[in-house]
Formats: structure tokens, sequence, C-alpha cells
């Protein structure tokens, strides 16, 4: 079962090396797609430990990246 979220891993990380790369509109999206369909299988498919982990590395990151932004106030 282990080799299957490197599979998904690898799938992910090509599509966005092949976005990076590319210069065509279509293909870019196509990969990009790709990339989130992957990553979203992925995290579908992870034990739930790892789900938590990266649920938990989200809010934190999302919490000090607010932090670093200026309150403009409209």
């Amino acid at each position: 079962m282990f080799p299957d979220y490197i599979i998904i891993l690898l799938i992910a990380a090509g599509a966005i090396r092949f976005f990076f790369q590319s210069s065509e509109d279509v293909a870019s999206v196509l990969a990009v797609g790709v990339a989130l369909a992957s990553l979203i299988c992925g995290f579908a498919l992870a034990p739930w430990p790892v789900q938590l982990g990266i649920l938990l590395t989200v809010l934190v990151w999302e919490r000090l990246y607010l932090r670093q932004q200026p309150n403009t106030k409209p």
C-alpha cells in the first residue's frame, strides 16, 4: 500500500514540473489539473495520522502567513 502514495506523489511532482517547463496554455492547464487531482487523491487515500499532520501544517502555515500580512481595512 505504501508504493501507492509514492506513485501518486511522483505523478503530482511530474505534472508540476511539466507545468513550469511548458509554454503552451492548454498543456499548462492540464498539468495543473493532473497535479491537483493527484494531490486530492493522495490526501484522500492517506491514513488519518498523515491527514491530521497535513491539516495541522496547513493551519499553522496559514496562521503564520496571515500574521505577516499588513492589516488593511477599506
